[in-house]
């Protein structure tokens, strides 16, 4: 079984070290606009970790797969598609040119008929 990782990002502690010191140093300072430095650090390290975990880069490695086949399989489709329509098409022509031999084939029935 997997564990979820939707909340990976709360587990970082450097992270929350870098928010804790932006904090502190708003608390120590008095100006509590450095608690903005806090969270732009936190979402540095955050961005950071992301970029340089190898982890990340085998998710990436694997969502890149996943793309390239997700257009693999759509164009793939849209060929069927387009295949349909050629035969649909095809379909109706034949089908159309079928009808007028029918009615051709009554108009004859209905000359050959004794009395008609």
């Amino acid at each position: 079984m997997t564990h979820s990782k939707r909340f990976w990002f709360l587990r970082n502690w450097q992270a929350w070290l870098v928010l804790g010191m932006g904090v502190a140093t708003a608390i120590v300072t008095g100006v509590t606009w450095i608690v903005t430095l806090g969270i732009i650090g936190f979402l540095l390290v955050l961005l950071f970790e992301a970029g340089l975990d190898p982890r990340s880069l085998v998710r990436a490695v694997h969502a890149e797969q996943e793309n390239r086949a997700m257009f693999a399989e759509h164009a793939r489709l849209i060929g069927g598609l387009k295949e349909l329509q050629t035969l649909n098409s095809a379909l109706e022509a034949k089908n159309q040119q079928l009808t007028q031999d029918l009615q051709a084939a009554r108009a004859e029935i209905e000359n050959v008929k004794p009395g008609g």
